[in-house]
């Protein structure tokens, strides 16, 4: 049995798409298969699940990828960077099996072979490349040009060819410059929307597409859209290089395209891709994957094992500015949502927080845990004299040292009035007096919300100090007094400087530096150590002091502070600009001994005094390098002296920067600042006498009863006046003993009121006791005065005994009053009850309200903004096109061809157009409006059949003509009638000027009048421009001006070009004589049933001597409908006739009715709105 041999292919093709370009992909992979049976092809869905792989349909499981490291990948990145990342490992893959690989976007299709020229290429280069365009860009405004090549590469990512030997390279394929490469310059690969200007296609006599006389082999669709077919690329749709309408072969090639993708899948319903949202929905920001790539360690990914619930959890965590990740990452990615909320974490953050939980988890863009949480309220305010010392470092660790020594209350809070900060950036709540400390502060910094401002020195006060900023206080930042330190003179000298990079310039460690090399230029006896920090970022500061010092092994570098510690002395030849820095720095190391060698001037030398060695400066605050290299000499020689300076400024130091005695100055200036705070809050409200409610009850006493109220039981009143009676003794009793109650207990109180003032006033303990005493005795009293109120109680109960009687006849009473007084309670309650809830609700209803009319408001006022900004640039923008029109107008007619009639040149809708320079109507309107009778452009486009005849009765120049014409393209055609000859010729040069050759060629001229009957009419000028036709006078001479007339059916069939054509559209422009050219029309009419749109003139008819009414009847004889064409509702002959009154003309749609139909009813009252100048 013959063996058949395994199928060995030769080059291998494939992609990576995702499953919403599966129908591309389809496409791409039949189209390579048929011109490369020799070929294989394989396709990478990077969201599709493993159980779909199938032949040539592959998941990145397949090359490698393994599961938890596609979730991870697809969490931080979007589709298309996921796909350029996966696609290096597939090619990888594919290269393993000993073949060359071509890459193809999705979106190519292939017409012809590719292998010859791949593996020619393949052969010079490990890897092929294909550049967009093979010409520049020009600079002309339109889409793709130059700034958008720049942008996007010079290379189409959507061909790589490549071999064995590219491997180490996979991972750089989009940085060419390092990637050993062949560049493949081939007119037929790659056409695209960048350069299909620059590559016409045709057709060859085998009907196969090409382009620059060459078969055509690729083209790339990256950026078609089936729902918009009318583009070439979605992606540069304001202004397209590249019209369909201008390239016709490009035009059918996208249309077979679109037919492709809809065979193979497409619909307009949208594939969603799997890795866009989370499992609810909820879609994933740009910027959230971009934080969740720089996450370290890398968080759980959100489409793993767990459902995205870790993801979750990490992206809803609240950030340091009180916000959540992906809240925060949403307001990042919308530079719409940083417009309406500028700061959604200060001023703004209520507002962002409602949005947040409003509309954006309404819209899916967060899901409810990401909104943030309500902001923290601060500290409650503690009216009290202490000081709040808040934020974090060194310098508000040492005040905080300070506050505490000072024996004031203490808070790392805001909680009391006086809240001392370190840094603009700490918050501190509204009504507090905030102090900031601050190191070689400036008057043009920011202050503001500061009350005072302390400062180190009256140097940095000075230059702080400027009109209506805070007042500047000098209180100094203390030191610490950790002890001195011991120290020995050993056998080299050892001087110390301090490197802070950060403050490089006014640090001045390279003339430390230059003050040691000329002090010992040849003595090995002593050594420079340099303290250095801030290396890291500032890498050049460091460079320039590693450079200068590296030739000197005298000279070490030292990341460790303490290095000055073990120095004889500490050299610091500091310029201005950090004096309160330096000077901090150099009173630490001063307080534990250590001899201080620095510049005299600014906040050091005020600082240290005669304490500390200091170099004279230059005119300004340069030290003076030679006098510094004398001093380090003299301290070298003499180490006993250095040793004694060093102690002398220890105790300098502690004398005016310890921590107590800073405390000391702190202590004054808090309670100052709270005096001074106390005396601009409010007053408390008076006090109110406590002896005033007790005389106002007392009052009461002496009410009577009110027996005359009224009452639903008609004998209330006078049984109330019986029982009064009946109780009118002992009421009188109880009165009197009550009135002696309240009189004690009165005086009582007012005397515990005396003498709680005199406790204020300072009573002693004695005064207390006596006091207490009073206290007992009145409670004595009281005592007593009960047992009197018992022995009324008793007599009260005496006179209700005799009164059972009367009781119990009034219980009846009383019982069904109180049954109904009941059931009205009850109903009385729920209704209460129903207008309480009414109420609340009526309540959040106008709070809803407030809040919304607020809210309309503001979009009102800035709308009107928008709309004044918009208004402006409209109008800059009409001057600016008015002015480029008048320069393109004249450009063009300095550089045109003009015809001999005598014409002036227009630009508008329809082109350069070209008219009668004598014509005093259409001309001017046409050139200030650009546009001509819009509306009836507007209903001929509707209407507009692409393969059907245009026929423009009264052509004049041509503007209807050319406008159908660019429509139509290559299909259907335009014939034009016009009688005037000079209007003709005018016709032909813009239909030659404005459209390509191919298609003005679509278009017929016929030089004479429209009419029932051929022969010769008598012609006219018209004042508005063109000429008038009317019947040739029986005895009219030779010098008549005359004109051929036409019958139009005649006319149509002897054209060549319009045979087999069906007549679609009809314009008459003739009023007057419209229905006398439609007669010679009627039998194309009834058989094609054209749209016609008549100017009807009713008065011109009439002056004709036809009647308007009969002429219009005969158009319904002929089956149209009459329909205004500014109403757009079906009239009656009569109606329009009537409506014109006072109008010289209206255009008239005759509107085939379909055959078998009745004539349309004419509306009531059909009102005609068309203006009173309109052209005849």
């Amino acid at each position: 049995m013959t063996e058949v041999p395994e199928f060995q292919p030769t080059i291998c093709a494939c992609t990576v798409a995702t499953a919403a370009e599966l129908p591309a992909v389809k496409v791409l992979s039949s189209s390579f298969l048929a011109e490369h049976p020799e070929g294989r092809f394989v396709a990478l869905i990077v969201d599709a699940q493993p159980e779909h792989a199938g032949p040539g349909l592959i998941t990145p499981l397949e090359i490698g990828v393994s599961e938890v490291e596609l979730h991870v990948l697809a969490t931080s990145l979007d589709a298309d960077a996921l796909k350029a990342a996966i696609l290096p490992r597939l090619l990888e893959a594919l290269l393993s099996q000993g073949m060359p690989v071509l890459y193809l976007d999705p979106w190519v299709q292939v017409f012809g072979s590719l292998t010859k020229l791949v593996l020619e290429a393949l052969r010079n280069a490990p890897v092929a490349l294909l550049p967009r365009t093979l010409r520049p860009l020009p600079s002309d405004g339109l889409q793709p040009g130059p700034a958008e090549l720049h942008e996007l590469g010079a290379f189409d990512p959507g061909f790589i060819a490549v071999a064995e030997g590219a491997e180490p390279y996979l991972g750089s394929l989009d940085m060419p410059a390092i990637v050993p490469h062949f560049v493949v310059r081939d007119a037929r690969v790659g056409v695209s929307v960048w350069n299909v200007a620059d590559r016409p296609l045709h057709r060859t006599d085998s009907g196969a597409l090409a382009v620059v006389g060459q078969d055509l082999l690729t083209v790339h669709f990256r950026g078609f859209d089936p729902r918009r077919p009318w583009l070439l690329s979605a992606d540069f749709a304001e202004r397209p290089r590249v019209l369909l309408s201008e390239h016709a072969e490009v035009a059918e090639l996208c249309t077979a395209y679109r037919a492709e993708l809809v065979r193979c899948g497409w619909s307009v319903q949208p594939v969603p891709y799997r890795f866009d949202s989370l499992v609810d929905g909820t879609q994933i920001p740009s910027e959230l994957r971009a934080d969740y790539r720089a996450a370290s360690p890398t968080p759980l990914p959100a489409f793993g094992e767990d459902g995205g619930g870790g993801f979750l959890v990490w992206a809803c965590e609240q950030t340091e500015n009180g916000g959540t990740r992906w809240a925060d990452a949403v307001w990042r990615a919308d530079s719409s949502l940083q417009e309406q909320f500028p700061a959604p974490f200060g001023a703004d953050a209520d507002a962002w927080r409602e949005w947040c939980a409003g509309v954006g988890v309404a819209s899916g863009r967060l899901p409810a845990p990401a909104v943030p949480q309500p902001r923290e309220e601060g500290p409650a305010l503690l009216d009290q004299l202490g000081v709040s010392v808040v934020g974090s470092g060194p310098l508000a660790e040492l005040m905080l040292a300070a506050a505490r020594a000072s024996g004031l209350p203490v808070s790392t809070s805001a909680g009391y009035p006086v809240v001392i900060r370190t840094s603009a950036a700490d918050e501190v709540p509204a009504g507090r007096f905030v102090v900031e400390v601050a190191l070689d502060a400036t008057a043009a910094d920011d202050r503001t919300g500061v009350n005072e401002l302390w400062l180190s020195s009256d140097v940095s006060r000075a230059a702080a100090e400027r009109i209506g900023g805070p007042i500047v206080r000098v209180v100094p930042v203390p030191v610490h007094d950790v002890g001195a330190r011991e120290h020995s003179a050993g056998e080299v000298v050892v001087f110390a400087a301090i490197a802070d990079h950060s403050l490089d310039r006014p640090g001045n460690v390279l003339g430390a530096v230059s003050a040691f090399l000329s002090a010992f230029p040849d003595r090995s006896d002593v050594e420079l150590r340099i303290a250095v920090s801030g290396a890291f970022e500032h890498p050049e500061a460091a460079e320039r002091l590693r450079l200068a010092t590296a030739s000197d092994q005298r000279i070490s570098l030292v990341e460790d502070e303490d290095v000055c510690l073990t120095a004889d002395a500490v050299v610091s030849l500091h310029r201005g600009g950090a004096d309160d820095r330096i000077a901090l720095r150099l009173a630490s190391l001063a307080v534990r001994g250590v001899p201080v060698v620095a510049s005299d001037h600014g906040a050091v030398a005020e600082l240290f005094g005669k304490t500390a060695v200091l170099v004279p400066c230059h005119q300004g605050a340069e030290p003076d390098v030679q006098a510094a290299a004398k001093l380090l000499r003299s301290l070298a020689d003499d180490l006993p002296t250095a040793a004694a300076l060093g102690a002398a400024g220890r105790e300098h130091v502690l004398s005016v920067r310890s921590v107590t005695r800073v405390s000391e100055i702190l202590r004054e200036r808090v309670e100052h600042s709270y005096r001074g705070w106390r005396a601009r809050r409010p007053k408390p409200k008076p006090e109110v006498d406590p002896m005033l409610a007790l005389q106002s009850a007392k009052h009461a006493l002496l009410r009577q009863p009110n027996v005359d109220g009224p009452h639903r039981t008609p004998m209330a009143p006078a049984l109330r006046k019986v029982v009064l009676r009946a109780l009118d003794h002992y009421d009188n009793h109880m009165r009197q003993v009550l009135h002696t109650l309240i009189d004690g207990v009165e005086r009582t109180v007012s005397e515990l009121v005396n003498r709680q003032d005199a406790l204020k006033a300072g009573v002693g303990a004695g005064e207390l006791e006596l006091l207490r005493a009073e206290v007992e005795q009145v409670a004595e009293r009281q005592s007593h005065f009960g047992d009197q109120l018992v022995g009324v109680d008793d007599g009260v109960v005496r006179v209700r005994a005799d009164m059972a009687g009367q009781g119990r006849r009034l219980r009846d009473i009383e019982d069904a009053v109180i049954g109904e007084a009941t059931k009205r309670a009850k109903a009385t309650d729920v209704l209460a009850e129903r207008i309480d809830k009414l109420t609340v609700a009526l309540d959040r209803t106008l709070d809803r309200i407030d809040t919304l009319e607020s809210k309309v408001v503001e979009v009102f006022r800035e709308r009107d903004s928008r709309l004044d900004s918009a208004i402006r640039a409209a109008s800059h923008a009409q001057q600016t096109a008015d002015a480029l029109r008048r320069v393109v107008v004249r450009q063009h007619e300095a550089s045109g061809d003009a015809p001999e009639v005598r014409s002036s040149l227009v630009l508008c809708d329809a082109g350069m157009m070209r008219l009668p320079s004598d014509d005093a109507f259409m001309l001017p309107l046409l050139s200030s409006n650009g546009v001509w009778e819009p509306d009836l452009a507007a209903q001929l486009d509707s209407v507009l059949e692409p393969d059907g005849i245009f026929l423009d009765v009264g052509a004049y120049v041509g503007y209807h003509s050319i406008r159908v014409l660019s429509r139509l393209g290559l299909m259907g055609a335009v014939v034009a009638v016009e009688p005037d000859a000079s209007a003709a010729a005018l016709l032909r040069h813009n239909v030659s000027a404005n459209l390509p050759a191919a298609v003005a060629a679509r278009l017929t001229v016929i030089e004479g009048a429209a009419w029932e009957s051929a022969g010769e009419l008598a012609v006219a000028p018209t004042l508005t421009g063109g000429v008038s036709v009317s019947p040739l006078a029986a005895d009219a001479g030779e010098d008549v001006a005359r004109v051929k007339s036409v019958r139009l059916d005649k006319e149509l069939e002897e054209i060549s070009l319009v045979q087999g054509m069906k007549l679609s559209v009809v314009r008459v422009d003739t009023p007057g004589r419209g229905h006398r050219a439609l007669a010679g029309l009627v039998r194309l009419l009834r058989r094609d049933r054209p749209q016609v749109f008549l100017e009807f003139s009713a008065t011109a008819t009439a002056d004709f001597g036809d009647d308007p009414v009969t002429v219009l009847k005969e158009f319904g004889v002929w089956g149209y409908d009459l329909v205004p064409l500014a109403t757009g509702q079906a009239a009656s002959a009569d109606q329009i006739v009537k409506a014109m009154e006072g109008l010289r003309s209206i255009t008239l749609w005759l509107r085939p009715r379909p055959v078998g139909a009745k004539p349309a009813a004419p509306s009531p009252s059909v009102p005609i709105k068309q203006p009173a100048d309109q052209a005849i």
